[in-house]
């Protein structure tokens, strides 16, 4: 029985937004000498450039800490210090560490998207933490004023609070819309309905990560400095600094 992502649900019409739940109730399926496996869960497992969740799993007499979250071959298993000895569990996620991981993805593809529609690199690869996110652009040779235009455009579509949408598109619709802005040909073939975010016009491109629904709570993008990684590959890293 794969575990229930509860994240990965439809935001449409759906209160609490999925992407801002902060606890929920799960049973144990599986344990393991420093793991559960839960039939449902809210916490983000490792992967896509985004850090796993952490947070504490509790019960009644006990409570755990959740120190990683991974998910191999479909199963998503909650690392813990203390292996909860009761079936039903009580989640509650770092929100802190969430909420910032949340800004700094959403503010990946506000990014990549401006970046594409400018430049016509695409984004090969990117990996976001709490404090800072770098993102690798290629075909890319960023000059000091290629840098401002895009800190500048990125900072008028905060401003302008567009809404991120999120949402599922049969994979020749997102194949046709996007074409070379993204890695498609890495989501295996058998998904045929892929999970899009689309942030205002800046950016439409399949993911299954947790994001804001609306740019105004990102910040200020401040692009810290720009990297060679390679024959026509620029990393540009970049830090959110308050409104």
């Amino acid at each position: 029985m794969p575990t229930q992502v509860l994240y990965m649900e439809d935001r449409r019409g759906q209160e609490p937004d999925p992407c801002y739940l902060r606890e929920f109730d799960a049973t144990v399926l599986e344990r393991g000498p420093d793991f559960v496996v839960l039939d449902r869960t809210a916490f983000y497992a490792e992967g896509g450039g985004q850090p796993y969740d952490t947070g504490n799993l509790s019960w009644p007499g006990g409570a755990a800490k959740v120190l990683r979250v991974t998910k191999e071959k479909g199963v998503i298993r909650h690392h813990v210090d203390r292996v909860p000895s009761e079936r039903l569990v009580h989640g509650t996620i770092d929100w802190d560490r969430r909420y910032a991981h949340m800004r700094y993805h959403t503010s990946q593809h506000l990014l990549s998207g401006l970046v594409w529609r400018i430049f016509a690199a695409r984004t090969v690869g990117n990996q976001l933490y709490t404090d800072r996110a770098r993102v690798d652009f290629q075909p890319a040779s960023f000059t000091p004023e290629d840098l401002a235009r895009i800190e500048g455009e990125c900072n008028r579509a905060i401003e302008a609070a567009h809404e991120v949408r999120i949402f599922q598109e049969d994979r020749v619709v997102v194949d046709s819309k996007i074409g070379d802005r993204s890695l498609l040909d890495l989501i295996p073939a058998s998904i045929r309905q892929l999970r899009v975010i689309q942030v205002g016009t800046a950016d439409y491109c399949p993911c299954g990560g947790t994001h804001l629904k609306n740019t105004s709570e990102i910040g200020r993008v401040h692009v810290v400095e720009k990297r060679s990684k390679g024959k026509e590959t620029d990393r540009i890293t970049y830090e959110l600094l308050p409104k």
